[in-house]
């Protein structure tokens, strides 16, 4: 949803589709490195096929119409949300990166994903680079620099690239580029402690 808070705090709705009649549902949250968590319960399919939900005084909430917030969160980190009967036996899930960490140059774009606790692993993926070329990948972190070539799909995507990051220093600042010909988008990030500050 756009945001309306001064401080740009990220909120969402979610849309579902298809689900049987029979059911009753419940909404489930998941932080980054957390349980799943149950947020709403007791939605069911009205008649005119809107999803809601009856609190004891009788009121009516509309699923269309409910906000979820995630609140503070990391960059790079991803947030789940998840809608599941009370049997578990139907569910579907969404997920996003409500503060993403990413860069583009023209049609070609380079996103990391924090994928570890502790803040030194990250899932590289890139988009929109000329088909069937390879990209000269460098990284930059703590003093150190890495090159390496990718190949690019036919579909215009880097192959997804786990990125870590150890030693000591007080440096934990990274660059991630990758150069093709025609482009070439250079994400900066933070990692360790620093990368796990929450937004």
């Amino acid at each position: 949803m756009p945001s309306v808070a001064p401080s740009g705090a990220k909120k969402y709705r979610l849309r579902v589709e298809g689900l049987p009649r029979d059911a009753t549902y419940d909404v489930w949250t998941r932080d980054f490195g957390q349980q799943f968590r149950q947020v709403l319960s007791g939605f069911r399919l009205n008649k005119a096929g809107d999803l809601v939900s009856t609190d004891g005084p009788g009121q009516t909430q509309r699923f269309a119409d409910i906000t979820l917030d995630p609140g503070p969160f990391a960059n790079g980190a991803v947030w789940m949300a998840a809608i599941a009967s009370e049997d578990h036996k139907l569910s579907a899930f969404a997920k996003v990166i409500p503060y993403p960490i990413t860069a583009r140059d023209g049609t070609c774009s380079v996103s990391m994903e924090l994928i570890s606790l502790h803040g030194n692993r990250f899932l590289a993926t890139g988009a929109g680079f000329p088909p069937g070329t390879e990209v000269d990948v460098e990284q930059r972190s703590a003093g150190r620099v890495t090159n390496r070539k990718l190949r690019v799909s036919a579909e215009g995507r880097l192959p997804p690239d786990v990125v870590s990051h150890g030693g000591v220093g007080t440096d934990l600042t990274a660059h991630y580029t990758a150069k093709s010909p025609s482009c070439g988008p250079a994400v900066r990030y933070e990692w360790g402690v620093a990368a796990l500050k929450r937004r």
